[in-house]
């Protein structure tokens, strides 16, 4: 009996997004921000897989989880921090949709996410990026995906 594999849509990202942030607790993000300076040079892989705007982009959200969580800023909305955990959280665990021991093809979910919550709350992390002085990494659609 054959199974058909079912395509998965922005909608279906963005709910993968929002229940995962919803999941994350105080614990799991303080966890996840003292593992950053580790989970930063694994971004790496995504440029040496020809991704070097995702890498971009993880590092900044990176940067917006240490600064809402280390208390060096408190303008972000507490859902687009959530998000941002979510997104670099998804980056590291060894299970997701697609698995990233499969080379540059591995990346393609972790990137739609970042993508995704990028675009969600371009907002917000652009107000970040003036106040902070940390550039925005580069947020369209398509260009890595």
């Amino acid at each position: 009996m054959k199974t058909q594999a079912k395509d998965l849509t922005d909608s279906d990202f963005i709910e993968l997004i929002i229940r995962g942030a919803s999941r994350l607790t105080p614990g799991c993000v303080q966890k996840l921000v003292s593992e950053l300076p580790e989970v930063r040079n694994r971004f790496n892989r995504l440029n040496e897989a020809g991704r070097p705007d995702a890498e971009r982009q993880f590092a900044f959200l990176s940067e917006v989880l240490e600064h809402v969580w280390t208390d060096k800023y408190h303008q972000m909305p507490y859902g687009a921090a959530l998000e941002a955990a979510f997104a670099i959280s998804y980056f590291v665990r060894e299970g997701d949709v697609i698995p990233d021991t499969l080379g540059a093809i591995g990346f393609i979910d972790d990137i739609a996410v970042a993508q995704i919550v990028l675009l969600r709350n371009e907002v917000a992390y652009r107000k970040f990026s003036d106040i902070t002085n940390i550039p925005l990494a580069n947020i369209s659609l398509g260009t890595d995906i």
